[in-house]
């Protein structure tokens, strides 16, 4: 796994808690779809409250720990993220604040890809913003 800093800012692939679990469970769907970011030059990162919101132990640790080890960054959550993720979540009234993050971290570093397995509320969280026509998002 490489280290943020020798990511590119712009350009990546950012797996929300459903793509992680897709990725842990073989989703072929999943596979293809980071494919498709690293042809395009993308890096492919987990932001760290996706981590806290997918890891519960057990028997799934080891394909978890697989996809985290896959990805080339678990990026940090910085302050600037956060708030604005905040701002995005109090703009779209939306519940999960791990959701605004990841659109937050989406948005910082567009053109920009996100895998999940419910897109719903990262379109809303996206709705409001000028750039988001820039973010894809591929459900799996």
């Amino acid at each position: 796994m490489a280290g943020v800093g020798e990511l590119p800012q712009r350009g990546r692939v950012i797996l929300d808690s459903g793509g992680v679990l897709a990725l842990a469970n073989g989703s072929g769907d999943a596979r293809a779809a980071i494919e498709r970011g690293r042809l395009a030059g993308y890096g492919v990162v987990i932001p760290v409250p996706v981590v806290a919101e997918v890891h519960r132990g057990g028997r799934s640790h080891a394909r978890l720990d697989r996809v985290f080890k896959a990805v080339d960054a678990i990026v940090l959550t910085t302050v600037e993220i956060a708030r604005a993720a905040g701002e995005r979540q109090a703009a779209a009234g939306t519940e999960d604040p791990v959701d605004a993050i990841v659109v937050a971290e989406a948005l910082a570093s567009i053109p920009a890809i996100i895998i999940t397995t419910d897109g719903g509320d990262l379109r809303r969280l996206l709705d409001t913003q000028p750039d988001s026509a820039r973010v894809v998002i591929i459900e799996v």
